[in-house]
């Protein structure tokens, strides 16, 4: 990418950055501030409250630590939390918003444009070939089912190995960065076809019908996760994946070997756990913030599946943290 390429993106997304109440990462940071790739890589920030939006930026993995973001595309809602990461393919519009009760640290890795389809066609062709074929030959396009995913073994440790790098003291180093881009963009490629693998056991007969329906079951688990604090009905769900409550149903348990019940209370005492461990906010609060219509059904819930009381949690778990001490008060106040 040519510097002034790179310097013109970085302009935009900077001002796009820091117009919210957000703060760039202000700890040590290994970034050679001379090197256009590496200040076109990586971004990274904390803050309680943020929103913005955007026309489209090249592909793009974002991660969250100590909270979650709501992002926003098309027809989808995507809560991206501790537990996972969600790809955004190129030139995809979409919009980001950070309201939480935690300092909520974001890192963010942005592909340079091209780098994903050398990937693939070097994964795709033989070497022979790879050797009759200029190398920017075009004919593959990169594109990832863009969804809320799990930490795994295949992606996650490599984009941990990177932000472990960006916060360090030591400088990086261009030709190492570049290595463990396209390694990570090739374990990304990799996961993206072991999931292609999980879309042929849908029950439909056409691929191209089994394909859509991952995308609108993805559509229905990513909304759950987004909304958990509300009260959802099978047909509300039913109704975002654009498919009849008994089809979702069906769909839904051959997708992720449980039903939308199952997944949303799994979510709603993941997020409690977390409320409890990192603020200060009442219990009773928290019951009401993840959905559950009474203290008394989560505190049996949870006591089944953790194996003991939410305050019990608290007192073994739990630990002092800087909160957002307007986002607590509305907890607090149950102000809507």
């Amino acid at each position: 990418m040519r510097r002034r390429e790179a310097d013109s993106f970085l302009y935009r997304v900077g001002r796009w950055w820091l117009t919210s109440r957000f703060e760039c990462y202000s700890g040590p940071v290994a970034v050679d501030p001379f090197s256009s790739l590496q200040r076109f890589v990586f971004m990274s920030g904390r803050g309680f409250s943020y929103f913005a939006e955007t026309p489209g930026l090249p592909l793009s993995l974002k991660c969250m630590f100590n909270g979650r973001a709501l992002y926003k595309f098309g027809r989808a809602e995507v809560a991206v939390d501790d537990s996972g990461y969600l790809i955004l393919n190129d030139r995809q519009p979409y919009s980001i918003e950070i309201a939480s009760p935690t300092q909520v640290e974001t890192f963010v890795l942005w592909f340079p444009r091209g780098w994903a389809e050398e990937v693939l066609r070097s994964m795709d062709n033989a070497t022979a070939t790879l050797l009759a074929n200029a190398p920017n030959d075009k004919g593959m396009s990169a594109l990832f089912f863009e969804r809320y995913t799990l930490h795994d073994r295949v992606v996650s440790p490599k984009v941990h190995a990177l932000r472990a790098a960006f916060k360090s003291q030591a400088m990086i180093d261009d030709g190492w960065l570049e290595e463990k881009l396209r390694g990570l963009l090739a374990s990304m490629l990799a996961s993206q076809r072991s999931l292609k693998r999980e879309v042929g056991n849908l029950p439909a007969s056409r691929a191209s019908t089994r394909e859509e329906l991952w995308r609108r079951v993805n559509r229905a688990r990513d909304y759950l996760h987004a909304h958990l604090g509300r009260r959802i009905s099978l047909n509300d769900v039913a109704t975002e994946a654009c498919l009849s409550p008994f089809h979702l149903l069906r769909v839904f348990q051959a997708a992720f070997r449980q039903t939308p019940h199952h997944y949303l209370n799994n979510c709603r005492l993941e997020r409690a756990k977390f409320l409890l461990e990192k603020t200060r906010i009442p219990v009773t609060a928290i019951c009401l913030e993840c959905g559950f219509s009474s203290l008394g059904s989560f505190s049996t819930l949870f006591h089944q599946r953790c194996g003991m009381s939410p305050r019990a949690w608290r007192n073994c778990h739990g630990a002092v943290a800087e909160e957002n001490s307007n986002i607590r008060e509305v907890y607090l106040m149950g102000v809507a």
